[in-house]
């Protein structure tokens, strides 16, 4: 670290908005990285928006930093800006802090192998790189791609499709009628498909926008069934959809 950052630091520490706004940009392509490493694992905020939470990471950095920890300054910072994004990310998602930081070393490593080695790493490698059994890591997977909070925000693998277009019945009927269905008649449309335990988590999810503990304390279930009923409904509408297309 420099005596011109010193400097700037102390500065912005003082309450220099100047200061603070030229480590903000100092810093911002590194900002941006930790911004599209984590844009795919949140629901409502965008790319954007976490790079103006990177803002607020970075002023509670400069206030909280001390020179006489032996730390450089942007060691503290990329470890508080990556704890603060997660925090955050995690308050509109399916999962916990730590999960989250889980499913970014995972998907971290995996990138990492493939740029080595050509090829991704298979699950018993992954599993043995980071102790964790393969129930977990299946589960970890499946929370990674738990993004949708409404019927008709995309869905599945390709995101090209919605919960509604899954729907038999449904994709017939035009958006604004889909969003005008009542719970009643969604959840009757659902329980054509579905059995009463998968509708009701779907319906406690998307409709009702719950989060997996949530459902699991209303249902009974815990918070591995909660997740595995949503799993098998997805699959049965993806499949019912498939049928369709093919009759």
């Amino acid at each position: 670290m420099d005596l011109t950052e010193i400097e700037t630091i102390k500065q912005a520490k003082q309450g220099n908005s100047s200061a603070l706004l030229a480590l903000y940009e100092q810093y911002t392509p590194a900002f941006k990285k930790l911004c599209r490493f984590r844009a795919d694992y949140s629901n409502t905020l965008e790319f954007d928006d976490l790079l103006q939470e990177c803002f607020l990471a970075l002023e509670n950095a400069v206030n909280s930093y001390s020179f006489e920890h032996g730390t450089s300054f942007m060691t503290y910072l990329y470890s508080c800006t990556k704890k603060h994004l997660n925090r955050v990310i995690t308050k509109h998602s399916n999962f916990t802090e730590n999960q989250l930081s889980m499913i970014l070393q995972i998907k971290e490593f995996r990138e990492s192998y493939k740029k080595q080695h050509g090829r991704m790493p298979d699950n018993g490698l992954v599993m043995r790189e980071f102790f964790i059994s393969r129930d977990y890591l299946r589960e970890l997977d499946i929370l990674k791609d738990l993004k949708v909070t409404s019927i008709d925000v995309p869905i599945g693998e390709d995101d090209e499709s919605t919960l509604a277009e899954l729907l038999p019945g449904v994709t017939d009927l035009e958006e604004k009628t889909i969003k005008k269905l009542s719970i009643a008649e969604f959840w009757e449309i659902l329980n054509d498909v579905l059995l009463p335990a998968e509708s009701e988590v779907i319906k406690l999810f998307y409709l009702d926008n719950l989060t997996v503990s949530q459902i699991a304390a209303h249902t009974g279930d815990t918070e591995r069934q909660v997740r595995q009923l949503q799993q098998q409904a997805l699959k049965k509408l993806r499949m019912q959809r498939k049928i369709k297309e093919i009759i």
